[in-house]
């Protein structure tokens, strides 16, 4: 896992993803926007979205169950995200977009996906493989943006992936694990978060880099944590502080550049909660320029730390025997 943490910024290498470009999407005038996946695929919806939907002129979602709701129709664009092509929840809700006549795109590394896309006559973007669905972040974010810019939903995104790059190799040598604590950020956070109940907020903007951050928990570090949103926590879930378990800490996931109405929203709910706990909620904040940029630089940053935390736990933060009991007895 640590050497696919190392490897995160290479699916944005230009010839990385060369091929995606070469594939035929022909044309398509649609009114809605759906990017299915479950898990790390849908982790790569949920950033996609964060970094483009100011740029969408139609509604667009992160679809993350069987069931599609009534208005995916033939106007709708149906993008199925699904590492190993196998997710059981992903196929079966791609076949009822095929039945609802929904233009269909797929994305992952094979399978049964690429086996209905092409009984489908639906283009498909292969993804190399790697370890583990959540170690191809980058390149099902890659795949899935060049999809929308080849159907003409954005415009080019190649100096976009090309600004994360530069800015994700920097933070990749501050944090890997040759570098020693007095200079790792990532390291020291983790010593600074284990042994806490972890509670995270965010920006809704800036869902996808929290809501990762909450997965690689689980996933890597094998730790329980919970995400809410700001600024809907500040007026329900802040109250519950005063009472909160000694061990539970607020992390708060923000964007390198806040706007004059975000930062004080942010501010206020840190400073309130901040009143009623011993210990000041703990700032996460990457310095990064790019839109992109700034939700893959804190997504790498936090990733190392979740890895630190297996590490400091001593367990490994590679396998995940639950999610392959599951999904073992989903296929029974």
């Amino acid at each position: 896992m640590i050497d696919a943490v190392d490897h995160f910024a290479d699916p944005l290498i230009p010839r990385a993803y060369q091929s995606h470009r070469e594939l035929s999407m022909g044309s398509f005038e649609f009114q809605s926007l759906v990017l299915m996946g479950m898990g790390g695929s849908a982790s790569a919806g949920d950033v996609v979205l964060d970094w483009l939907r100011s740029r969408l002129r139609v509604p667009a979602f992160v679809h993350r169950e069987p069931r599609l709701p009534a208005f995916v129709n033939s106007k709708t664009l149906f993008v199925a995200i699904s590492y190993s092509g196998e997710t059981t929840e992903t196929l079966a809700a791609l076949k009822v977009a095929k039945a609802r006549r929904a233009k269909l795109i797929g994305i992952g590394t094979g399978g049964k996906l690429e086996y209905l896309c092409d009984q489908y006559r639906a283009p498909f973007l292969r993804v190399e493989t790697t370890i583990a669905p959540r170690a191809a972040l980058t390149q099902l974010v890659v795949a899935t943006s060049i999809a929308l810019e080849t159907l003409g939903v954005v415009p080019s995104i190649s100096f976009e992936l090309q600004q994360a790059r530069r800015e994700l190799l920097p933070l990749r040598n501050r944090s890997r694990v040759g570098t020693p604590l007095e200079r790792n950020p990532a390291k020291r956070l983790a010593l600074r978060l284990r042994g806490h109940f972890l509670v995270l907020y965010s920006l809704q903007r800036m869902s996808s880099v929290a809501l990762r951050f909450k997965n690689q928990l689980a996933e890597n570090s094998k730790e329980l944590a919970k995400y809410e949103g700001l600024p809907e926590s500040c007026h329900n879930e802040i109250e519950a502080w005063r009472d909160s378990p000694n061990h539970s800490l607020p992390v708060l996931i923000r964007d390198s550049k806040e706007s004059s109405l975000e930062r004080p929203i942010v501010e206020a709910f840190r400073s309130t909660v901040a009143s009623v706990l011993d210990a000041r909620p703990v700032n996460v904040q990457v310095p990064s320029q790019g839109v992109l940029s700034r939700l893959l630089c804190p997504i790498l940053f936090l990733d190392y730390v979740s890895v630190y935390l297996a590490l400091l736990k001593r367990v490994d933060p590679t396998p995940t025997k639950l999610i392959a009991s599951y999904k073992a007895a989903l296929k029974r």
